[in-house]
């Protein structure tokens, strides 16, 4: 008795589904034997409805088919999750012959497995996918693997791939991938008509309009159709009792990865499925059995009982000002929120929502002329490494050594942007601190500034707000703002932890907001006016069409907030952000030299919209080279 009791304890999750599974299977046989008696009761009126001369056989028939298909089943997954990987045509992964998004992804798995211990599991793309999805199956760390959609791995930077990865070890930590790949076996017994309908449906469709069509599509076509129709009913119970029974896992999955992994890449990975095109959703005939083991809904949106909940929803229970935001951006989608959140009192979200820090008004325009170093720095940048080691008067590295020295060498490196020669009198600063600066070569001022920002220490975030005020009062105090100025600012809001989360946004929500981000690039270029308004032109070609092209002509000269812009762009999905940065990459400086104040805007805006930065960096200084030669 004690071990019964400890195999239940121990298996309770399977018992409880296999309990259900076989109220299913009652449900799904009473249901198809009552439609059988209204066919029969039609043409024999002495036939009852509820139990005819048929109905035994009709009942052993059923069971049988679904014993077959779950002997099949159990058959297929004799690898593991090896075996369902290959029923869904996923091609396999390895570190030789791999894509720079599939290597990307190896690598955060591998270092996911060290770090939780457990041997790594082998990780599989569906190339044909476009949603952002991925699952886990098999039983036993040695068939256990990872299944990713191809559009996880082209729309998500790394962070976000490091969130959907760290999701689905969770689930193989807590047993919940064995459990899903017993259920997905289980329940195939109510899915597999569904399936076989959509297989024969799916050989009637010719993909290659060229050829001509199969002599049996439309019989193909017809009998998968009456299949599939047969076989919903199983499919339609399989959703209801698994939207019964799982549905509530996925708040639990949810918090407990951020638990598990103590930062918010779980929040970012669902803040890109809300914006991405295709949402979750997964085009195969087996994403109805499989939907249980996915990250998110690998059925349509307008699905009936999905077994998990909205997207918003979930953002929703990781972090309620996220959805705040969202709302903000589109009202609309207050809707999706479930009805017991919208009920929860506002002292809940005012104890953990914090005003983001905003740019201090007025805002001021753009910034039409750079500000630029004396002919001779303008040249050629400095050497990452070399610009980083090179000797500093001793008053700058004594002021380096603590967090208000730091402070104060920041706003002296942004004064000297600002001015050059001349710093008001008046100004709160240390004159030999800049004395000192303008005695240095004006190249190694940003390093300087990233070096002290690095050391400004924590403070409260009263304080924060204050110190950026004073540091965003100071690149704009003509009225003007440049991108490096105001990409500095955004780097040392990160540091004091006011750095926005990235909010989700379309590529056409913020058409405008590209064409002045392009506008702030081109003014940190060393040419003429004449060559900038044609290189603005190519560009805009590239990224908008003609008519909207028609629209952006002429360049803006409304105040500008370059902070809202940076974040707004950082909410692109990533293929979106790539694709502009390449483009500014190929019209600026394919055929140029490129100066120090140029190199520094490319390297930060590429850490800004959630890139790494020392490869371009490299990149440049070997084409700076080139050219030179």
């Amino acid at each position: 008795m004690n071990d019964v009791s400890c195999y239940f304890i121990k298996n309770k999750n399977m018992v409880l589904a296999t309990f259900i599974w076989a109220i299913a299977v009652i449900l799904t046989l009473s249901i198809l034997n009552i439609l059988l008696g209204v066919l029969v009761h039609y043409f024999d009126e002495s036939q009852a409805i509820l139990w005819n001369d048929f109905s035994l056989s009709f009942a052993i028939l059923i069971l049988s088919i679904m014993g077959i298909s779950i002997a099949i089943e159990c058959y297929v997954f004799r690898s593991g999750g090896h075996s369902l990987a290959r029923k869904l045509k996923a091609r396999s992964l390895n570190f030789l012959e791999s894509t720079p998004e599939e290597h990307a992804a190896l690598t955060i798995v591998a270092k996911l497995s060290e770090k939780f211990n457990i041997e790594t599991p082998a990780v599989y793309v569906l190339a044909d996918e476009v949603g952002v999805n991925a699952l886990t199956a098999g039983f036993y760390p040695k068939d256990i693997v990872i299944i990713l959609t191809w559009g996880a791995l082209q729309n998500l930077d790394r962070q976000e791939l490091y969130g959907l990865l760290s999701h689905e070890f969770n689930r193989i930590l807590s047993g919940e991938t064995a459990e899903n790949t017993k259920i997905k076996i289980l329940y195939s017994s109510l899915t597999s008509f569904g399936q076989l309908g959509s297989k024969l449906a799916k050989r009637g469709f010719n993909r290659n309009y060229m050829q001509d069509p199969h002599k049996l599509s439309t019989a193909f076509i017809a009998l998968g159709g009456v299949i599939w129709l047969f076989g919903s009913l199983g499919v339609l119970i399989n959703r209801l009792v698994k939207y019964i029974t799982l549905s509530g896992r996925t708040f639990e999955n949810d918090l407990s990865t951020k638990e598990l992994i103590k930062n918010n890449a779980n929040i970012q990975i669902l803040l890109r499925i809300y914006v991405h095109h295709a949402g979750s959703q997964i085009h195969s005939e087996f994403s109805e059995s499989i939907s249980h083991m996915c990250f998110a809904n690998s059925l349509s949106p307008q699905s009936w009982m999905n077994i998990h909940p909205s997207i918003e929803a979930r953002i929703f229970e990781l972090d309620s000002t996220l959805v705040k935001d969202l709302q903000l951006e589109n009202l609309k989608k207050i809707r999706y929120l479930p009805w017991f959140s919208l009920f929860r009192p506002l002292e809940e979200f005012s104890s953990e929502y914090s005003m983001p820090w905003q740019s201090p008004q007025p805002l001021p325009l753009l910034r039409l002329s750079p500000i630029s170093f004396a002919l001779k720095d303008a040249i050629k940048p400095l050497n990452p490494e070399v610009r980083a080691n090179m000797e500093r008067p001793e008053l700058i590295q004594r002021a380096l050594q603590t967090a208000t020295g730091s402070r104060e060498v920041m706003v002296a490196i942004l004064m000297i942007r600002q001015y050059r020669e001349f710093i008001p009198a008046e100004a709160e600063v240390s004159r030999a601190i800049v004395d000192a600066l303008l005695n240095e070569d004006g190249r190694t001022h940003v390093a300087i500034f990233h070096e002290a920002c690095g050391n400004i220490g924590s403070m409260p975030a009263s304080v924060a707000r204050q110190f950026l005020t004073k540091l965003a009062k100071i690149i704009q105090e003509d009225g003007e703002i440049g991108l490096l100025d105001a990409l500095l600012l955004e780097r040392v809001k990160y540091e004091v932890n006011l750095l926005p989360p990235h909010i989700p946004t379309s590529l056409e929500e913020v058409k405008m907001h590209i064409v002045r981000l392009i506008d702030a690039l081109l003014h940190v270029q060393q040419i003429n006016s004449e060559s900038q308004l044609e290189v603005r032109e190519r560009i805009l070609n590239r990224i908008l069409s003609p008519e909207e092209a028609i629209l952006y002509e002429d360049i803006s000269d409304e105040p500008i907030d370059l902070a809202e812009i940076l974040q707004d762009m950082s909410g692109l999905l990533l293929r979106e952000r790539l694709n502009i940065l390449s483009i500014a990459e190929v019209c600026l400086w394919n055929d140029r030299i490129i100066t120090q104040d140029e190199l520094d805007v490319l390297e930060l805006l590429y850490w800004r919209l959630g890139f790494e930065s020392d490869e371009i960096v490299k990149l440049m200084h070997k084409k700076n080279s080139l050219i030179i030669i």
